[in-house]
């Protein structure tokens, strides 16, 4: 008779919180919990840095697959559509079939796909949202946010000066990765956040001193996003701190999707432009055309939330 066993997998990275997209770059760690007829039998983790949010569900799926010896049952659980919807819906034998042409992950894919093919179980790919709560799923999710937290973990994906190639909707772009502090904040800083309620919604954001916590500017919107009011606010940053001839060592912001435009001096939002948002455009306008006329020493970083608790500049309201 073959065991029931189900295989509970949790990828965490620190650029995940606030994504749209799995594709950002930063330290990583899985935590994979194994139950097996009804009793934990493992636990399995490990971490990257330079690695993405769904390298590590892939990853963490593998490693899980690895220590079932013998046929069996198998329901794998994790929170990722992608990663699901690739093994559920058969995206990945196709991907097979056509030699994984422009497709992400290549080598994991197929370290998984071997594992996959030698262990002769019956398999079944659920998303986590159906045990989410469950004991096990929150012991995996637990090891994987601890291991994202750690310092000097080895390297995922390599880069050569810095520069890291990531693939997405079949082009490939060169991007830099985020800067990073790995071990404490630095304090001699502005942190900036934002808050969107029903994002797109009524939208606010401010810059605090990372050190005291003292809100240094805010702004609020009728209906805009989060990613657009974490844009503004590092951008408002840099221009009320060179307006007024301050040193502006560091900002930081927990949103990869907005250090990202700034550094590429463009806003990348789906909004739409319309008469109610207006204000909003005009300085998302304001803000694309400052960055393209400035320079700045100033470096942008992300806030590590797993390692420091929320950014300074925190709502409290996730």
């Amino acid at each position: 008779m073959r065991d029931e066993v189900k295989v509970y997998v949790y990828g965490s990275c620190h650029f995940s919180g606030r994504l749209d997209t799995d594709d950002a770059v930063g330290n990583g760690g899985y935590g994979v919990v194994l139950n097996v007829n009804g009793q934990k039998v493992d636990e399995v983790a490990g971490g990257f840095s330079n690695t993405t949010n769904a390298r590590m569900d892939i990853i963490g799926i593998t490693e899980g697959l690895k220590r079932i010896k013998n046929p069996s049952n198998v329901t794998v659980y994790l929170s990722n559509g992608y990663v699901v919807d690739t093994l559920k819906k058969g995206w990945l034998e196709k991907w097979k079939k056509n030699g994984f042409k422009n497709k992400k992950h290549v080598e994991l894919w197929k370290d998984l796909d071997a594992v996959i093919q030698a262990g002769s179980h019956n398999l079944n790919f659920k998303h986590a949202k159906e045990v989410k709560c469950s004991k096990d799923f929150l012991i995996a999710e637990e090891l994987g946010k601890k291991m994202s937290g750690k310092t000097n973990l080895p390297t995922d994906l390599q880069s050569d000066n810095g520069i890291f190639e990531i693939e997405s909707n079949n082009v490939r772009e060169t991007i830099n990765p985020l800067e990073f502090e790995d071990d404490t904040p630095i304090l001699d800083s502005v942190s900036v956040d934002a808050s969107s309620i029903g994002n797109p919604g009524p939208t606010e954001y401010r810059g605090v001193e990372t050190k005291t916590g003292k809100v240094i500017f805010q702004m609020k919107y009728e209906k805009a996003t989060n990613n657009i009011g974490e844009f503004l606010a590092i951008v408002h940053a840099l221009a009320l701190f060179k307006k007024e001839g301050k040193e502006l060592n560091v900002i930081y912001s927990d949103s990869v999707n907005a250090i990202s435009w700034v550094k590429q001096k463009k806003c990348k939002t789906k909004f739409d432009r319309t008469e109610e948002n207006s204000k909003v455009f005009d300085h998302l306008d304001r803000a694309v055309k400052w960055l393209k006329a400035n320079t700045y020493e100033t470096k942008i970083l992300k806030w590590n939330t797993a390692a420091w608790g929320q950014i300074p500049a925190d709502y409290g309201r996730k």
